[in-house]
């Protein structure tokens, strides 16, 4: 069994990815905010899922979670292999969605800090001369009651508040892939000796609309939902999946059907809360 550490451990992503290696019987380090220790002993394989992206608020914090911490593990760290979790983010605005196409930074992005980030690391990594793999993301969804993610937080007011309000378009589509898909798809990648390549897309490999979603809202809650049009005008091509298939074993869920158990999970983890 191997010796892994997951930087982000106990986040949404990275948590999903510490119970599946330590299902495998993996060894997981998870170290603390600021913890001296990724300095000081072996870390085996890295897993970085530190990512943060509230860009108005917080752009310090979005630039030394993406990417300044990273750097300090390629510079300091002593590990035999580094995965660094990226976003299909970057792909927003462009014609296509693999792993080679050319990438641009929309000037209109509010978001384009984060963007930026990960190019940046994700530079800092190829240039790093090191075992490194580079994941980038799709939007991921799962069952995190909390979560202010778009599918949780929706999927509570719907069973909640019997009200959804949609800040987009019935027409707006993204990726959504889940959680324990990218989780497995992370410890395949990690594990494996070989590649054939060092950036891969890990997502559901098609588009879903808001419209869609809101229909199995509205049919297994009852909820109204309340469209606020023209609040969001990004546009995501459909991102190209082929890479990984041929890569590992991967076949991802989709997220109408998960939706509809989601919904059910969320409806008896909230009962019990009360």
């Amino acid at each position: 069994m191997a010796n892994y550490t997951v930087v982000g451990g106990q986040g949404f992503i990275g948590s999903e990815i510490v119970k599946q290696l330590e299902m495998g019987g993996h060894s997981v380090f998870v170290p603390e905010i600021n913890d001296e220790r990724l300095f000081t002993q072996s870390l085996g394989i890295v897993i970085d899922c530190a990512g943060y992206g509230d860009c108005q608020n917080d752009p310090l914090q979005v630039f030394k979670s993406n990417s300044l911490l990273l750097a300090e593990i390629l510079e300091k760290s002593d590990f035999e292999k580094l995965l660094y979790i990226s976003s299909t983010r970057l792909y927003m605005g462009q014609e296509k969605a693999s792993e080679n196409d050319d990438l641009s930074v929309l000037s209109a992005d509010k978001r384009r800090l984060f963007n930026l980030t990960k190019l940046v690391s994700e530079e800092l990594c190829l240039l790093s001369d090191k075992d490194v793999v580079i994941i980038r993301l799709s939007n991921v969804y799962g069952l995190a009651l909390n979560s202010p993610l778009f599918l949780p937080a929706i999927t509570r007011n719907a069973i909640n508040n019997k009200q959804v309000d949609m800040y987009v378009t019935p027409e707006y589509e993204k990726d959504y892939v889940s959680v324990v898909d990218v989780a497995d798809a992370a410890c395949q990648l990690a594990a494996k000796a070989k590649l054939s390549q060092k950036i891969f897309n890990v997502a559901s490999g098609m588009n879903t609309s808001a419209g869609e979603i809101a229909d199995i809202l509205s049919q297994e809650t009852g909820c109204n939902i309340d469209w606020h049009l023209g609040s969001v005008d990004e546009a995501f091509p459909k991102n190209d999946i082929s890479a990984i298939q041929r890569e590992i074993k991967y076949q991802p869920k989709n997220v109408l059907n998960d939706l509809r158990l989601m919904i059910n999970e969320f409806k008896k983890s909230l009962s019990n809360q009360v």
